[in-house]
C-alpha cells in the first residue's frame, strides 16, 4: 500500500465521512423502529456493508502516520460550529432529542 501523505488524508477524511452516515443511518433505523415501522432490509444491508467499509478503511489507516497535530486543530476547528449547532437545536426544541429529568409530566385526568 502507497502510505503517502494524501493517501492517508483521504481515508481520515473517507473515515470520517462513514462514521457520519452510519451514525445517521441508525439514527433513523432507531426511530423507524420506535414509531413501529419496520426496518427495510436495504437499509440494514447498506449499513452493513458501509460497517465492512469502515472496517477496511481503519485497518489501512493503521499503516498510516499519525495526523500531525495542525491537522487535528483544523478538523476540530471545522467540527466546533456543528456541535454549537446541534446544541442550540436541543436548547430550541429539547424534547426532540431528549427529555428533561427534571421537569414533571404533565398528568390529565378524564372525568
Amino acid at each position: 500500500m502507497n502510505n503517502n501523505p494524501d493517501r492517508c488524508s483521504q481515508l481520515r477524511t473517507l473515515q470520517d465521512q462513514l462514521v457520519k452516515e452510519i451514525s445517521i443511518l441508525r439514527e433513523s433505523v432507531q426511530k423507524t423502529e420506535w414509531e413501529g415501522v419496520e426496518t427495510p432490509i436495504e437499509t440494514i444491508n447498506i449499513i452493513k456493508s458501509l460497517e465492512k467499509s469502515l472496517n477496511t478503511t481503519t485497518i489501512e489507516l493503521q499503516e498510516c502516520p499519525p495526523e500531525t497535530s495542525e491537522a487535528s486543530a483544523a478538523v476540530l476547528q471545522q467540527q466546533a460550529p456543528a456541535s454549537i449547532a446541534a446544541q442550540t437545536v436541543r436548547r430550541w426544541f429539547p424534547d426532540s432529542e431528549q427529555h428533561d429529568d427534571d421537569e414533571a409530566d404533565i398528568i390529565v385526568d378524564e372525568y
